[in-house]
């Protein structure tokens, strides 16, 4: 079996093979994109694999997208990627705003709009700031499903754009990394006053007259406390074939990734753990405990309904079936 996995923190002692998983013949391999071991968006949306993949990590609009497409895949409650959505919200250093509410009627760049994190972004605006889907116009290196009614501008990164080196973190766990391509071009066209605000995949970004747009802990926790909805990002998928073949392999890697979590302090930089460790105080439980509790459901539900006030989906699915349940 081969599986994909982003190396971060909290998957390193799976990716470097000190933790063993025996009786399964898995391979593992590093990425660094969670779609980049799958097809294109429409053979994606019909949850077609590629490369011999069997499975791995997988954002979870494309997940919920092609679970409604009929997609023999099944998830663990191996949330990989999880955080509050106002932390990726960036400006212009020199920008007035200092509210999300202040983004009627401007443009807000992202890399796709239909990325988890963009989902989850238009939903926290429009439920805490009255911001409508259909008031800014969204500018999208990707192409937007023909369903939606928003203000979309298509914009192409030119050939000759050669991005600056840009470091960034990802939340909670310190995963540092250079900015991709997509998210460069997205800074530079902050910087030069062609955009009004970015949605970043990132909480950190080390760009000079870039600055996050929330920085006030009311702002930021507004949408757990109002809501109690905590956002994931990404999970852990398999084709529902896998768990047929190998019926304990649910229970197998729920126990890897639980202890990798444990040892995720061994690859941190000096530093690094007091945020996490924050979060979970604030929190008062851990967001990376790997189980399918109240409200990591009601938070699945709330983005459900996202994806479907924006018909990048026809129906409600439930919870129940996204995931593999134990017999």
């Amino acid at each position: 079996m081969k599986f994909a996995l982003l190396s971060r923190p909290r998957t390193q002692a799976i990716l470097n093979g000190k933790l063993k998983l025996d009786g399964l013949p898995i391979h593992w391999h590093a990425i660094t994109d969670p779609l980049n071991w799958l097809p294109a968006p429409a053979e994606r949306d019909r949850g077609t694999l590629s490369g011999g993949f069997d499975g791995g990590e997988m954002s979870i609009s494309s997940f919920i997208r092609a679970k409604a497409h009929e997609a023999p895949l099944l998830a663990l409650p191996i949330f990989l990627k999880r955080g509050l959505a106002q932390r990726s919200l960036f400006c212009s250093f020199d920008s007035q705003f200092v509210s999300p509410e202040q983004l009627s009627g401007t443009r807000i760049g992202l890399v796709g709009y239909t990325s988890s994190m963009a989902v989850w972004m238009r939903g926290v605006l429009a439920e805490e700031y009255k911001l409508s889907r259909t008031s800014p116009v969204w500018c999208a290196l990707t192409s937007p499903p023909p369903t939606t009614e928003a203000k979309i501008q298509v914009r192409q990164i030119p050939a000759q754009f050669v991005p600056e080196e840009i470091a960034a973190w990802e939340e909670l766990d310190g995963y540092s990394h250079r900015l991709d391509r997509r998210e460069a071009f997205l800074m530079y066209l902050l910087e030069r006053g062609e955009l009004d605000a970015v949605i970043s995949f990132q909480t950190r970004i080390a760009a000079k007259k870039v600055r996050p747009l929330v920085t006030a802990d009311d702002i930021i926790w507004s949408h757990y406390r109002n809501r109690g909805v905590y956002p994931i990002n990404h999970l852990f998928v398999m084709r529902e074939d896998v768990f047929s073949e190998f019926p304990e392999i649910g229970e197998t890697l729920l126990a890897a990734f639980r202890e990798a979590r444990k040892l995720w302090v061994d690859y941190l930089l000096p530093g690094e753990r007091e945020q996490i460790q924050r979060e979970i105080e604030h929190l008062g439980w851990d967001p990376f405990a790997y189980r399918l509790r109240k409200v990591e459901r009601r938070t699945l539900e709330v983005f459900i309904g996202y994806l479907l006030g924006e018909k990048m989906i026809s129906e409600k699915l439930s919870v129940d079936k996204l995931f593999h349940q134990k017999k």
